[in-house]
């Protein structure tokens, strides 16, 4: 993630656009509140029982399940050493009953009680040190594949060639924090800015491959290619030699969006091949329609050439580029994520800044209780000129 409090608050690689809703789906996603909580159930287990025997006679027999069970309860929500503290607690109880040392009158329990309990007690506190393990060895990974995110996916400066950039990044649910279809970068060039936000089809490692290599074609022939057109034919070429020797069950395609402003800021163009047309917003939002072509690795099925569109800039207008998962999210009544309606809305209120409109546009997504299935990316660039609010 960018280092840095400013960084993180303008580029804001966030890991959920929706916070969890409901408890399950805290307790799920490891929400911190929800995970300490599971911790102490345990010991809010015995809390609320073992007192209870003193006043209600008949609850004596809930209170040795509970504490019988307090080790293996503990060792599934926490770890050896917190297991080993409740077995030694259980030992402490048992030791101190009526009938072995006499200290409390409560539990009935003899020294012959005592063996079994260590035995699952120490079983319990190995199991935990086992799960543990093994939780620990999944963080690692999962911290191994956040760093080849950002290895793959650039963590972008605020600030490129003279424009103001936000980016904001997520894989679909089944895979948090990794790396996904999605692909976005900026470079600037002698041609001016060019920018790239594209989805590659599916979510396996075949995706991660070709997302990969369509990155590294387009940083290295966005500094140099005379155009859009001759990019995009680069980017083409990329994706029929990843499909090479495939069959047609294992090929890939993907779409993307072409951006170059010119380094007058005063021209922007596009090329759109498969994706969603990206948005300029002046006084509102409007598509920059640009006429589609096939997506990148379909261009055989294509009657046409990729065509560039061209369109004015203005001082303080604001591009927004992103993919399918952004605007296909839907809420419990079936309505996707009317983007162009909460941009004018957030535009005629006066908020142009690309990283406060992303955070504006993170809080309606997530208040409006929308849902995704595919990845998300959302690149913002303001052209310089006017003040940003």
């Amino acid at each position: 993630m960018p280092r840095g409090p400013k960084s993180t608050q303008i580029q804001d690689y966030i890991r959920s656009y929706v916070a969890p809703e409901t408890p399950w789906d805290r307790i799920a996603s490891g929400h911190p509140v929800s995970a300490l909580t599971l911790r102490l159930l345990p010991l809010i287990l015995v809390a609320a029982t073992l007192p209870l025997v003193y006043f209600v006679p008949e609850m004596d027999k809930f209170a040795e399940f509970a504490l019988v069970f307090l080790p293996a309860f503990t060792a599934m929500v926490n770890g050896p050493l917190a297991t080993m503290a409740a077995t030694m607690c259980v030992m402490a109880v048992i030791s101190a009953g009526d009938e072995a040392a006499g200290l409390l009158p409560y539990p009935q329990s003899t020294w012959s009680d005592l063996p079994p309990v260590v035995a699952v007690g120490v079983l319990c506190t190995i199991l935990a040190w086992v799960r543990t393990r093994t939780i620990i060895r999944l963080v690692r990974m999962t911290a191994v594949a956040e760093t080849v995110q950002r290895a793959i996916l650039p963590e972008l400066p605020e600030r490129i060639g003279g424009v103001n950039i936000a980016v904001a990044y997520r894989t679909h649910d089944g895979s948090p924090g990794l790396v996904g279809g999605d692909f976005y970068d900026v470079q600037e060039t002698d041609a001016g800015i060019r920018a790239v936000v594209g989805d590659v089809q599916g979510h396996g490692l075949n995706t991660v491959h070709l997302m990969e290599a369509l990155l590294g074609t387009f940083r290295e022939r966005a500094l140099d290619d005379p155009d859009l057109s001759t990019l995009s034919a680069r980017l083409e070429r990329r994706v029929r030699l990843h499909n090479r020797g495939r069959n047609e069950w294992e090929q890939s395609f993907a779409t993307a969006a072409l951006l170059e402003i010119t380094p007058l800021h005063d021209t922007i163009r596009v090329v759109l091949c498969g994706h969603p047309a990206p948005l300029l917003v002046r006084g509102s939002a409007e598509p920059i329609a640009a006429r589609p072509s096939p997506p990148l690795g379909l261009t055989d099925f294509g009657l046409q050439q990729p065509v560039i569109r061209e369109a004015a800039l203005m001082p303080g207008d604001v591009v927004i580029a992103f993919t399918d998962g952004l605007v296909e999210g839907r809420n419990e009544d079936g309505q996707s994520f009317p983007l162009v309606s909460m941009v004018n809305a957030h535009i005629a209120s006066g908020v142009r800044d690309p990283g406060r409109l992303h955070r504006k546009l993170k809080s309606d997504f997530e208040s409006g209780g929308y849902h995704r299935d595919d990845d998300l990316t959302i690149l913002i660039i303001q052209v310089p000129g006017s003040k940003a609010r």
